[in-house]
């Protein structure tokens, strides 16, 4: 039970510095820039949103979802034609911006990249 407390009381804490940051912020005290550093340092990577790897089939879905060819999410992903099918295929896996920008048509549909 200590432990679960330890990072209540750390994620608390966490909190209130950030907090306090954007409060200092606002009054002009802290930079944009410092804003951003300060909280992303507070926060901690953990406190970033993790992307799920798509499968072949869920890529095949989104796409077809989405009413578009390859050719026509390979523009809007900004990646070769070759590449969306490949993914497709399972010879290769999306990764970073484009795999986040698959999730964003997944959940919003093709219009949200536009």
């Amino acid at each position: 039970m200590k432990t679960k407390a330890k990072v209540t009381n750390r994620g608390r804490l966490r909190q209130e510095i950030v907090e306090m940051k954007r409060d200092q912020h606002a009054l002009g005290l802290v930079s944009d820039v410092e804003l951003e550093q300060t909280t992303l340092r507070m926060l901690g990577r953990d406190a970033l949103p993790k992307v799920v790897p798509l499968s072949p089939a869920e890529i095949v879905k989104v796409r077809e979802r989405a009413g578009v060819s390859q050719s026509v999410l390979a523009g809007f992903l900004n990646v070769g034609v070759q590449t969306v099918s490949q993914w497709e295929r399972g010879m290769r896996r999306p990764t970073g911006t484009a795999l986040k920008l698959l999730h964003v048509v997944k959940a919003k549909g093709i219009e949200a990249l536009r």
